[in-house]
């Protein structure tokens, strides 16, 4: 009979694990992580009020095909309301995209983006018509890890196709966060 007992027991303790959950950093080699860890999840979102009402969001999954490369896709939806004189205009804009990012050096990335636009084609047309347009957007950002799977970043984008139907100033800004799981 013994009076010792062991209510629990760290054989199974991974330091390198524990270390992760407590810093937030991964030591391991890029080739290690698991499909999981290798996805992003992130976006950007848009408040503008005013004359020019847009409201909306811009969310993206992205997979690291190494330690400096992320392609991926994703989606857009916003609201968009002009103020008028004679009444008010109202727009919804929605479509998909996919993009890709590569590190330049620390903190400074490329950035390459085709993304499909359905909007509203004539204001002032009733009904309103609906048409899908294209855009090719290319340019730089910043981004800046919070922790290991969280960040934020800037960049600045060029529409290379100058289309004029584009919904969007050029260039554009964008900011915004990205988790990682």
């Amino acid at each position: 009979m013994s009076w010792a007992t062991n209510a629990q027991n760290e054989w199974w303790f991974d330091s390198e694990e524990r270390e992760r959950e407590i810093t937030g950093v991964d030591k391991r080699e890029f080739t290690e992580r698991s499909f999981k860890e290798r996805l992003t999840f992130g976006g950007n979102g848009a408040l503008q009020l005013g004359n020019n009402t847009l409201i909306g969001l811009s969310p993206q999954i992205g997979y690291r095909l190494n330690q400096d490369l992320i392609v991926g896709v994703g989606s857009t939806y916003y609201f968009q309301r002009l103020k008028q004189a004679f009444g008010n205009i109202d727009n919804e804009i929605y479509g998909g995209n996919v993009f890709a990012r590569h590190r330049l050096v620390t903190r400074i990335f490329a950035h390459a983006e085709w993304e499909h636009v359905n909007q509203q084609s004539g204001a002032f047309i009733e009904p309103p018509t609906r048409r899908w347009d294209q855009l090719l957007w290319l340019g730089v950002g910043y981004y800046r890890g919070l922790s290991d799977r969280l960040g934020a970043g800037f960049t600045i984008l060029y529409d290379v196709t100058e289309n004029p139907a584009s919904p969007y100033d050029n260039p554009t800004f964008r900011g915004g966060l990205s988790l990682g799981f």
